[in-house]
């Protein structure tokens, strides 16, 4: 009868030990579907996605410790594994029997009710591919442990990619903002390089084929948007961790920024708890303009905006005016008739008959697909009429840059699109009930619009049969003559594994969009689960 454990079954393990290596052994590659590549310790998950399926006091101590490769938990796991140097392998099938010519059986461990017979066999053709037998129909993922690990043949990554996390999962990738500089080059920055979690600054002198990075910014600001003004940088956007609303100024095009260290300091705007995201800061009436909302501690977010007048000194606080703070409702309609969540990150828009709205990004789960307008009347004053001002707009549900172009008289911007073929999609973990429309990133795609109000897809530019880890999100972009320049907060595989999931950013990315306006682009593809 077998013993009673108090953690969930594994389906298979396989073990490297190398002959005659010092510990560190050979490079192991593996190959297969959504290969994840995690640490094992008793009570970590087992699993990616799966919370309730975790490592316990059974695993064997040769184990702990160990990192080993995985898919999620229904997947068969790795395929195929080669390493650079011969070494004996060691598995744990749980349901079946590997070729005894091949394989030798060892002895028995348990996980859980189930019950593993651990197998091994000597790989000796460094370089070469070679296949790993799979678990019984219906188990678990097998899980393949070695010290030293990677995962070979995941997709390209679209677009040239300018930085990525240092540890995957320990942090992600936050703010990506672009900004064109008066010399042409391309400063963009970013947040999650490393854990502390401050902006970093790259700059390309070459329309985005190469990035440098330039600054590790030790700047604790969050919620930045990147513009130019008078021949300076600035940053404008919130101070960590406290929430107050700071801007800092760069006059080396990025390289070093000042800083308000404190409530007295030049740069220091309002104190509060206030959220926003890098979004266009815009000109207009003399004024210079950018969204923002609340972000206090168990309470709804309200939306205002805040200004200054152009030829003011804009470090100076007593130059800056903030609107009144609007309210929303969660009775309020929504495109896809689910609760009208929350409404962030907006958009400071000048309409065609010149007046001036917050175009936001509406929080619902059934469609993703709306947005609300604001009035901006004036400096102090905002209006919001539920009736008429919350629309239907493509990726909606996620933040977006609108900006106009003066040449084909139309709002652009590049969103998170939902598609209705992703919807029903899951998996054993915490996708069983499927993903909400706020969390599938998997398109990318251009939009426009002649008034705001309507807007239709103009062309898919990245599309991913993954929902459940890719994610194509938070874009920033620039106009650059009859092409665009956008960073992209990307998610997706690599050779260090998977992110926790499609929201949690592992890269920075740059795409170059060109001749936007003729519709010609070439969708890309991403094609991970088949």
């Amino acid at each position: 009868m077998l013993r009673r454990l108090s953690i969930v079954l594994l389906a298979a393990i396989l073990f490297l030990p190398c002959m005659g290596q010092e510990k560190g052994g050979p490079v192991v590659e593996v190959r297969g579907t959504l290969i994840d590549i995690r640490q094992a310790e008793r009570w970590s998950g087992a699993y990616p996605q799966c919370k309730g399926f975790r490592f316990g006091n059974s695993l064997p101590d040769f184990l702990v410790g160990k990192r080993y490769a995985v898919s999620l938990k229904e997947y068969v796991g790795p395929r195929e594994m080669r390493a650079d140097s011969p070494c004996k392998i060691t598995i744990a099938l749980c349901g079946a029997e590997p070729d005894r010519a091949l394989w030798h059986e060892t002895e028995d461990f348990f996980i859980n009710e189930s019950r593993y017979v651990v197998y091994t066999a000597d790989y000796n053709c460094p370089g070469e591919w070679m296949a790993l037998p799979p678990s019984g129909d219906g188990a678990p993922s097998a899980m393949l442990f070695a010290d030293s690990l990677r995962v070979a043949d995941t997709e390209p990554v679209p677009g040239t990619v300018i930085a990525r996390v240092k540890d995957l999962r320990k942090s992600h990738i936050t703010n990506p903002g672009i900004v064109i500089l008066p010399d042409g080059n391309y400063l963009a920055a970013c947040s999650g390089v490393s854990a502390e979690r401050t902006a970093t600054f790259f700059r390309s002198a070459d329309k985005g084929r190469s990035w440098e990075r330039i600054s590790y910014g030790h700047y604790p600001i969050n919620f930045y948007s990147l513009f130019v003004h008078d021949g300076d940088v600035y940053m404008l956007g919130t101070r960590i961790p406290e929430g107050d609303i700071i801007i800092c100024r760069s006059e080396d095009g990025g390289r070093t920024w000042s800083f308000p260290e404190d409530d007295s300091s030049p740069g220091f705007l309002f104190k509060g708890r206030f959220h926003s995201a890098p979004v266009p800061v815009v000109r207009h009436g003399g004024r210079i303009w950018k969204a923002m909302e609340t972000n206090a501690k168990d309470e709804p977010r309200r939306c205002f905006v805040i200004s200054a007048p152009e030829g003011s000194d804009l470090m100076e606080a007593s130059n800056w005016k903030m609107s009144r703070q609007l309210s929303y409702s969660e009775d309020w309609p929504t495109v896809g008739g689910d609760r009208f969540r929350q409404w962030i990150e907006g958009n400071v828009v000048v309409m065609p008959d010149g007046d001036m709205v917050n175009l936001l990004r509406v929080d619902e789960h059934k469609a993703g697909r709306t947005a609300a307008v604001v009035h901006i009347d004036s400096p102090s004053r905002l209006s919001f009429n539920p009736e008429k001002d919350i629309i239907e707009m493509p990726g909606g549900g996620k933040k977006f840059t609108v900006r106009y172009d003066t040449v084909s008289g139309r709002y652009w911007s590049i969103v998170s699109a939902v598609s209705d073929k992703y919807k029903g999609m899951t998996h054993e973990g915490i996708y069983s009930n499927g993903i909400h429309c706020g969390l599938l990133r998997n398109r990318l795609v251009l939009i426009s619009s002649e008034d705001v109000r309507h807007w239709r897809e103009e062309t898919v530019l990245i599309e991913s049969d993954d929902p459940f880890f890719d994610g194509f999100q938070y874009v920033d972009w620039q106009f650059d003559g009859d092409d665009m320049a956008a960073v992209i907060r990307l998610a997706m595989e690599e050779e260090r594994g998977l992110p926790q999931r499609q929201h949690d950013a592992n890269f920075l990315v740059f795409l170059h969009i060109p001749e936007f306006r003729s519709g010609n682009y070439d969708t890309i593809h991403i094609n991970t689960l088949q």
